[in-house]
């Protein structure tokens, strides 16, 4: 069950932003003009009012990510439409988004970047103000608030390949924001910089502590993931590896481990927030605090139920091979991620059946309080092995398949680089899946060495992290690397029982540039 408060840190944040940030409540972000508001002088004095302004920052995203999710699940090869699906819905799943569709609608990330940049500009305020409000608190928050402005920029430039380019707190929007316009490589140089000084490096001999807050992205993992975006392998796997070795503290390690094995998998996804081994990033909702996941509304099969898993995705799912003398994939997919109902017996050997997304009601009791997680230790730990395969040397390869498959846990002796991970079981490993193995001819050729072991990165994270808004991204991501038949393919299948579509959706998404929403 999920847990409730009776006001929750989160719902305070939200009442003083209406205050701060002078929210109005127009769909139109662009049009809107803030309220009354406490003016800084008013508001930022104490540690308390640092806390709620850094929650306050990101109340935004509780609107977007729901919208995120279908966005991606649609434009990618996750999801497919019901006969209950919207007109802007089977846009999006076509490839044919008209103005106004409010999906994609960036406004929220915009008004996350300019909260970001308004408590920037007057946090120092508060160390004047309060002595618990030290040096290192200050820091920490700074780090926090530039993170999370950086991965709101990430996923602007990701979704509409520009941005919108606000100064460092600029709290309002430009005058005249085509001249603000960034393209997507200038925006991920510019984010590499910025992010770049709030970085905590032990290798630099500061005793300055690492201070980890409450649903902001890990910095580190956001750089390594910039410099991935950049086909930078050998910083991004810097940065990523550093992300999984200073989490909390120096001394602990963001896991892969038995904590969420078996049924306790299901557990990363409730009470998200609440989670200090699995979960960097969360958006908290909460049914009693009236901050409802739309998400349940939309995807659940007792509810509006307008799109669905694709067969890609549940063939995937159902053809996963176990690991010897183990049941398989029996947490983490069917029951948990998704659900396929027999409906009726068609003849001897087929069955008519209805899938459906249930990763977002496995508190079956209070599906609107579902969390949106943003970054999780799997996710880094993918990305990871991602930039590691790249890299292309033997030794980084092996360690890439070691964290895909088995982990750090099967491997004796321990590999000195990962000489602290030894409870990691692998992502594959944790769900008692067999491992992936290199053939001979693999083993002597190694651009096909490389680009077999992206394919099973690529489609592990498609069953990991289903409907977590991450695969229309990685399906990018890739595809500029290699080609544009990458993505078209990928998508296109989904439509593969209708030629005319199919041909239609591989022909549209060969050209990069349809890949790119509009403003």
């Amino acid at each position: 069950m999920k847990k409730s408060y009776k006001i929750s840190p989160f719902i305070q944040a939200i009442i003083v932003a209406l205050m701060v940030f002078g929210y109005g409540c127009s769909d139109d972000f662009f049009n809107d003009k803030a309220g009354d508001r406490i003016t800084p002088d008013q508001h930022y004095k104490t540690l308390i009012d640092a806390g709620v302004s850094l929650q306050g920052v990101i109340i935004p995203l509780q609107d977007f990510m729901p919208n995120l999710i279908m966005m991606d699940g649609l434009l990618s090869d996750m999801m497919d439409v019901t006969a209950n699906a919207n007109a802007n819905l089977i846009n999006i799943n076509n490839h044919e988004i008209a103005p106004g569709n409010p999906y994609v609608n960036p406004a929220s990330l915009y008004q996350v970047i300019l909260n970001a940049n308004e408590v920037l500009a007057n946090i120092d305020k508060i160390a004047a103000n309060d002595r618990n409000f030290d040096a290192v608190l200050l820091k920490a928050y700074k780090g926090a608030l530039v993170g999370m402005r950086s991965w709101t920029y990430l996923t602007l430039i990701r979704l509409y390949g520009k941005a919108a380019y606000m100064e460092d707190n600029l709290t309002s929007l430009p005058a005249n924001l085509s001249q603000k316009m960034l393209s997507r490589e200038t925006m991920l140089d510019t984010l590499i910089n910025q992010m770049i000084p709030h970085i905590h490096d032990p290798g630099t001999g500061t005793q300055m502590q690492e201070v980890r807050l409450k649903y902001c992205v890990n910095n580190k993992a956001l750089l390594g993931e910039l410099y991935l975006e950049k086909n930078d392998y050998a910083n991004a796997a810097t940065y990523l590896k550093l992300a999984c070795e200073s989490y909390l503290n120096q001394s602990a390690i963001l896991k892969v481990d038995k904590t969420y094995r078996d049924a306790g998998w299901s557990n990363i996804f409730l009470n998200s927030e609440g989670d200090d081994v699995e979960n960097i990033s969360v958006i908290p909702y909460s049914t009693e605090n009236k901050q409802d996941n739309v998400l349940a509304y939309w995807i659940g099969r007792n509810y509006l139920y307008m799109v669905k898993p694709t067969a890609l995705l549940v063939d995937s799912f159902r053809t996963q091979i176990p690991a010897a003398g183990n049941p398989g994939d029996l947490w983490r997919g069917q029951g948990i991620t998704i659900k396929t109902d027999t409906l009726m017996q068609v003849n001897d050997s087929t069955y008519l059946t209805e899938s459906y997304i249930t990763k977002y009601e496995i508190d079956d009791q209070d599906p609107l309080s579902s969390d949106i997680i943003l970054s999780r230790a799997a996710d880094v730990h993918l990305l990871l092995a991602e930039a590691l395969n790249r890299m292309g040397d033997e030794t980084s390869q092996k360690y890439a398949l070691m964290l895909l498959n088995d982990g750090v846990n099967a491997v004796n002796p321990k590999p000195a680089p990962y000489s602290r991970w030894s409870a990691n079981l692998g992502i594959r490993g944790r769900v008692y899946l067999k491992a992936w193995e290199l053939s001979e001819g693999l083993l002597r050729n190694p651009e096909a060495r490389m680009l077999y072991i992206e394919d099973l990165i690529m489609a592990e994270r498609a069953l990991e992290l289903a409907f977590e808004g991450k695969r229309w991204f990685d399906l990018m991501r890739v595809a500029r690397r290699r080609n544009p038949e990458y993505l078209a393919d990928k998508v296109a299948a989904k439509f593969a029982t209708d030629p005319e579509v199919y041909n239609k959706i591989h022909v549209k998404l060969r050209d990069p540039n349809n890949w790119i929403l509009t403003y």
